[in-house]
């Protein structure tokens, strides 16, 4: 109920936003996103950093090709904002609304569930974008993209990439998502120790 409370606004605010003007809605609604994961997703916030790691070097690779896009014009130091925000964004609703519901009978059975949906999540991710929402790269124009799906107009090591980020996220979150990496344990730790120290 708390979340719904706290999620549902920020989703109206962002929806409204985003009908007037993309990029301000994309960029606000990850920015709410990431704020509001502190308050009501505090025990899976860790995977942040392997999120924008993976995410932030990834497009500092690629970031000739992520120069611009038809309708997203805000940029960083020659990078669109675009990609900088939605990359790790897209990473850590992966996360909180699908990964979290995968169960394994061992952490490598995980790994490939997590891999195998975000596989298919991502293509389906590039299909609205593209074919709906009209998101395209400036430079994807020399590419043909896949056939009758019309997506990843992009080098073939770009659209790896793609894929690659998300198998290598999974990977993290199969891992390593276990309560001592949560910020609960993480503070209690912390929290024991100072008090110990003090006596």
């Amino acid at each position: 109920m708390k979340k719904a409370l706290i999620w549902g606004p920020a989703a109206l605010i962002s929806a409204v936003t985003f009908y007037f003007d993309r990029e301000s809605g994309v960029l606000l609604v990850t920015s709410l996103i990431f704020i509001l994961s502190f308050i009501t997703e505090r025990d899976k916030i860790w995977a942040w950093i392997p999120a924008l790691t993976i995410s932030w070097l990834w497009v500092y690779t690629a970031k000739g090709i992520y120069s611009g896009y038809n309708i997203f014009k805000y940029s960083f130091y020659g990078i669109s904002l675009f990609p900088i925000a939605a990359w790790p964004t897209l990473l850590m609703v992966m996360y909180f609304l699908i990964l979290v519901r995968i169960n394994g009978s061992s952490r490598w059975r995980r790994w490939l569930k997590f891999s195998i949906i975000y596989s298919i999540c991502i293509i389906l991710f590039e299909y609205v974008g593209y074919n709906f929402i009209g998101v395209h790269l400036n430079s994807g124009t020399v590419y043909a993209g896949w056939p009758i799906l019309n997506v990843f107009h992009c080098p073939w090591w770009m659209q790896a990439a793609y894929f690659l980020n998300g198998i290598i996220f999974s990977g993290f979150i199969a891992f390593f998502s276990d309560r001592k990496l949560t910020w609960k344990y993480i503070s209690q730790q912390l929290r024991q120790k100072f008090s110990t120290a003090a006596d």
